[in-house]
Formats: structure tokens, sequence, C-alpha cells
């Protein structure tokens, strides 16, 4: 791996070099599993190095996650296609929405995309051609979440960005638990495989009741720094955060038993409790 200046950290006014980020992944165990999920927002890490095109830092970045030797790498391709009334294309559906490094491995030779017409993921590695079929409750039993929770040695990476705020994984806990602020949602809409074939299909989501609002998932942090179950590594202008599937499984668990309307903005009432979505502002980019 070619040593490249990548990220320029403002606040400490110097470069951060793709082997320097290796040794911040290493140090928080991002390497000590089989299969690492990973979230990003690498703007919050610093400015980009300018001299460097966006294909060339994201190959970058790429080739310092390949560099930790995990067998299997896996990054949201999230579309909710059908929830926004459209067509789903497992081989051409745009993983952009879940940012640019996701969308850049999906191109990639050898990456596997999830037929999910609502959560896809893109898988690269050993087990990667494993998560091509999953089931159709994206929550629930098949699902992508229920997949990693029933496999060994799964991690969740946060590359930038933060759990508190984009930590899907969460939902599918809260589905398991029966929390009554959630519902599951049905929708259809036409999928397209990677053969070409295009077919009709129903897929489900665990969507937000008419009243409620999540707030910030600060519950669930603080289950995870009580029992030290965080592993975090200040890099450039934000935090490296690392932690093992079933902690964070128990951590939501734990949150909900202690107050279980504690990821809600505010007070609910049995009217916002309606099995019924809220209409979208915009264009559905996360659970509704």
């Amino acid at each position: 791996m070619e040593l490249r200046e990548i990220f320029f950290a403002e606040e400490e006014n110097r470069w951060i070099t793709n082997s320097e980020l290796l040794q911040a992944l290493q140090q928080i165990k991002a390497d000590q599993c089989k299969t690492l999920f990973i979230h990003t927002d690498l703007g919050a890490i610093g400015t980009v190095n300018p001299g460097l095109k966006r294909s060339e830092l994201l190959k970058a970045v790429c080739e310092v996650l390949l560099a930790l030797d995990v067998d299997t790498i896996v990054f949201p391709a999230f579309t909710f296609s059908f929830a926004n009334q459209e067509a789903f294309d497992v081989n051409k559906s745009t993983a952009k929405y879940m940012g640019t490094l996701n969308e850049y491995v999906r191109k990639q030779p050898g990456a596997v995309r999830s037929l999910d017409p609502l959560l896809s993921v893109i898988a690269v590695g050993k087990e990667a051609e494993s998560f091509y079929s999953v089931g159709n409750r994206c929550m629930s039993n098949g699902g992508i979440f229920s997949k990693l929770h029933q496999m060994e040695d799964v991690r969740f990476l946060f590359l930038g960005a933060k759990p508190t705020h984009c930590f899907t994984y969460a939902h599918y806990v809260e589905a398991a638990y029966g929390v009554p602020y959630r519902f599951e949602k049905w929708f259809e809409g036409q999928v397209t495989d990677r053969d070409g074939n295009t077919y009709k299909d129903r897929f489900s989501l665990f969507a937000a009741c008419q009243g409620f609002y999540p707030g910030p998932m600060i519950p669930f942090e603080k289950q995870m720094l009580k029992n030290g179950w965080y592993q975090q590594k200040t890099i450039g202008n934000t935090n490296l955060i690392c932690f093992r599937e079933e902690d964070a499984y128990q951590a939501v668990w734990n949150a909900l038993e202690e107050d279980l309307f504690g990821f809600s903005e505010g007070p609910l009432t049995l009217d916002d409790l309606k099995h019924q979505m809220k209409p979208p502002i915009g264009r559905v980019v996360m659970v509704p």
C-alpha cells in the first residue's frame, strides 16, 4: 500500500495518511472479526486532499479497509426503492444515498449486492455471495440484520459516521423487542435480479407510527459506554468507533428495558401509535 496523505485535519493542522488510518482501525479492533459492517461519513474525518481525484481517494480508503484482512466487508446500499414507488435493479440502482464510498464499492469487480429493494447491502470478500439472497421481511427473520445476528464474529465500524444518528440495525432489535411505536409495513414493486429477470415482489419495513419521531440514540450510546463496549479512537476531526454485534444488540435491548420510549423525540399518546406512516418530506432515505 503506497503511502498517501488522504485527509487534512483542520483541528490538528496536519495530514492524515492511509497508514495512520489503518493503524487507528486496528487499534479499535476493526480487524478482529470475520464480518465487518461499515457506516461511513468520510467528510467528517477531514478535508479531502485536493491533489487526489475522488476515485483515487475512494480507492485509497478501500485499500485500507482491505488491509484489515477481514473475511467479509459489508456496506449499506439502502435505496428504500419500494417506499419511494421506484423499481429496484440490483445491478443498476444507485447506492449514492449511503455515501460515495458505498457507490464506489458497488461498482467494483467481485462486489455482491443483496436482492433487497429496501435495505440492500454490498458485500466483498470470502462470504460475499451469501449476502445475495435475503428474506422479504427486512427487520425480521431472513433479513440482513437477522443474518448478521446469526453469524459469528461480526463487528460494526463507524468510519466518521455516528452510531447515535445512523445505526439502522437498532430497528431490528426494536422489532425483536416488539416496541409499540413501530409496525410492519409492506411495500410492493418491481425487482430486477442480477440475471436481468424482472418480477413483482413485496418487502416489509419496521416503520414508525404516525406520531412517532425518533431522536438521537443516546440511550444506546450510554449503554455501550457504561459497559465498555465501544472501541474508539480520535482521528482528524472525528472519532472512529467499532463494536461487536452482540454487544450492540444487548445495549439496544437494555435501553428499551430501562425506558421503552427512550428513543422517541418526545412523549407519545395513543393517537401517536396508529399504524400509519406520516407523509414523507422529499425522498425516503432512512427508515420511515
